[in-house]
């Protein structure tokens, strides 16, 4: 899958009054930075139709990770289970100048992706162009205890406390529960982590 240009400028920043082979130079170092980018990155026009992308995007697109490129040219999303048109964020992009999704994906790393406004030529009433980036998302720890180990929210709490070094007792009155319920917390987090104390446990959420 190839994309090229409607027109033959560069995505990147020039100076309209730059001196054509400097120009020319720019246009080529930011094809280059392209291409070598592993971040995957696409613009797109207001329909949605793609204008460019580097190699990593095309990979995507090619696959239909969280990306899918109809008969038109024209790029939709995985939103809740269905594809949603690009197009449906640009005049919200539009206005703010920046929009953040996620990107649903089959299996994996969560991912999200960011929609960035760009002049797509000096007049400022012209509909604009959009850059998207794929990023993972950045999970906090615990975030990360709950995806991997599958504990409630509860539990991931009470992990966190155990990691600062809070005892049962004072956890349980911080989460406002019985003793006894911590303790029952703690015994399903061995089972879901594979540990048999307190010690390991801790141990290893001390490494996520």
């Amino acid at each position: 899958m190839q994309f090229t240009y409607s027109q033959p400028v560069s995505p990147f920043t020039r100076s309209v009054d730059a001196p054509p082979a400097r120009s020319q130079r720019l246009a080529a170092l930011g094809e280059c930075l392209m291409q070598r980018l592993e971040t995957p990155l696409f613009v797109t026009d207001a329909e949605g139709g793609v204008l460019e992308a580097n190699p990593a995007a095309t990979r995507r697109i090619e696959r239909r990770e969280g990306l899918w490129l109809d008969a038109g040219g024209r790029l939709a999303l995985r939103q809740a289970g269905r594809w949603v048109p690009l197009s449906r964020w640009h005049a919200q992009v539009a206005a703010g100048g920046e929009l953040v999704l996620p990107l649903e994906v089959e299996a994996g790393t969560p991912m999200q992706i960011t929609l960035r406004a760009m002049p797509a030529s000096e007049d400022a009433h012209a509909a604009c162009w959009v850059l998207a980036t794929i990023e993972r998302v950045q999970l906090t720890r615990t975030d990360a205890m709950r995806r991997r180990f599958r504990f409630t929210r509860t539990q991931a709490r009470l992990a966190e406390m155990l990691c600062a070094g809070m005892r049962p007792t004072h956890a349980a009155e911080q989460l406002g529960v019985k003793i006894s319920t911590v303790r029952t917390h703690v015994g399903q987090m061995y089972e879901k982590t594979g540990t048999h104390s307190q010690a390991q446990l801790v141990a290893l959420l001390h490494a996520v």
